[in-house]
């Protein structure tokens, strides 16, 4: 008598579960799906950024190449000046 009391107990507790789920589904799927859109845009952002960073890193690589050739260029003129003005006094 207790088992068939307990089932009882039991059946109708996931009958009332289920009813409520299902009253409830339309929230769930509807939070389900704006847990998926804040995810989409949050991976999106993190795309866009990252090309933002590599842009940014390729520009100042850049810059940096154009600023070494050019101290490169200054020095060795710098070098050359400093040698002809010790030949003229020697």
């Amino acid at each position: 008598m207790n088992q068939t009391n307990s089932n009882t107990g039991l059946t109708g507790f996931f009958d009332i579960f289920l009813g409520k789920l299902k009253e409830q589904s339309f929230i769930i799927v509807l939070m389900l799906g704006a847990l998926y859109f804040q995810n989409r845009m949050f991976t999106q952002r993190i795309d866009k950024r990252e090309a933002v960073e590599a842009r940014q890193e390729a520009i100042i690589d850049k810059m940096i190449e154009e600023n070494k050739k050019l101290y490169e260029t200054r020095e060795q003129y710098l070098k050359e000046q400093r040698d002809k003005y010790v030949d003229g006094y020697i």
